[in-house]
């Protein structure tokens, strides 16, 4: 890294080349900046997998409350079977003040900073300065480009996004969004994801909101015009989505699922013959605006999903069931792979068809 005279980074428009990066074998301490509820899955998910960790915030009660949300999570972890200790190796964890202390000693930097553009460009340039140029720098945002976190780096090939879903710690898919950086870089970040039980998902373009929550959008864009329309009850449009599209999306993708429709000549003898009634369907797909009409049957609309259940309540059903699931989903065939002789045991079988039941 080159400085100033005085030891400071190099502050301007200089950009450097990255040199080779850090395989996942040599990253032994992670450096996490930023401690809410993705900063805290994250450390909990690295102690578990036999990692060190160096953690800030700017928050003093974010810092001073991580070991207890780590301890709250660390049953879950026990549960999924990624780690065999009764408790979280604190020795492991280092808590400091500054972004400086974290980068200096780390191998590796998932940044969990907020969504603000200028905030997370400011926590971006500030690791790109002090941490060495052969180790990652990961972002967890959901919705900046790689390429503007890049723009802030004296060292931009090594800046990638790195976007969990919550809860990081049992939901197994991490997106990777390279924007300009380089194949070796996208490689080093899918191993490092990989060593820790996630499934890394290469996003080959920019777009605004990456992969999943533009699928994810699309999905609820259409459910809110539903509502706003009188097309179905808020509690039928879920339960569409829970007992009907869920289960198989579990299992398969939306375009596995279109292919099977075909029956035996799959996606190619569907689209000769419907893709003209397809198209129709799509050009009538709703764009509603959030107007307070339309927000007012939403908040209507989810006050009649919750129940008696408070959002806390709910939270803890659907993270106790996604153990559940994800116990299943380890059995599950890869994409391209065959799935012939393959077993899925009676009891994850019967433990899945319990997932979508309130408990």
């Amino acid at each position: 890294m080159t400085e100033k005279q005085d030891g400071h980074p190099r502050s301007g428009n200089h950009r450097e080349p990255a040199g080779d990066f850090l395989s996942a074998a040599d990253v032994s301490t992670v450096g996490l900046v930023g401690l809410g509820s993705v900063g805290t899955a994250w450390a909990a998910l690295l102690l578990a997998r036999g990692l060190s960790v160096v953690a800030t915030d700017p928050s003093p009660a974010a810092r001073q409350g991580l070991e207890d949300r780590i301890t709250g999570i660390w049953p879950t972890l026990v549960q999924l079977g990624l780690t065999e200790a009764e408790a979280p190796p604190t020795e492991s964890l280092k808590i400091v003040t500054d972004v400086r202390s974290v980068a200096l000693a780390s191998d590796l930097v998932q940044e969990n900073g907020p969504e603000g553009r200028e905030a997370k460009l400011a926590i971006i340039a500030e690791i790109d300065s002090f941490l060495p140029p052969n180790r990652l720098i990961l972002s967890s945002s959901g919705g900046t480009p790689p390429s503007v976190l890049q723009a802030a780096c004296h060292h931009p090939q090594r800046c990638l996004i790195g976007h969990p879903f919550h809860p990081a710690y049992i939901v197994p898919l991490v997106e990777v969004v390279a924007g300009d950086a380089p194949d070796e870089a996208v490689e080093a970040t899918r191993e490092f994801y990989l060593s820790l039980g996630k499934y890394p998902v290469v996003v080959r373009r920019e777009r605004v909101g990456h992969l999943a929550n533009r699928l994810q959008f699309s999905l609820l864009r259409e459910a809110v015009a539903c509502l706003r329309d009188g097309v179905a009850s808020a509690t039928d449009i879920d339960a569409t989505i829970r007992y009907g599209l869920g289960p198989r999306w579990a299992l398969m993708g939306p375009l596995m699922t279109f292919n099977l429709a075909g029956g035996k000549g799959g996606i190619a003898d569907l689209l000769s013959r419907f893709a003209p009634e397809v198209q129709s369907w799509w050009d009538d797909l709703a764009s509603p605006r959030l107007d307070e009409e339309t927000q007012a049957a939403l908040v209507e609309g989810v006050e009649e999903l919750r129940g008696q259940w408070t959002n806390a309540e709910w939270e803890r059903w659907r993270d106790n069931a996604l153990v559940s699931y994800a116990a299943f989903a380890q059995q599950l065939p890869s994409a391209g792979t065959q799935a012939q002789g393959q077993e899925i045991s009676d009891e994850s079988v019967t433990k899945f068809s319990k997932i979508t039941r309130k408990a």
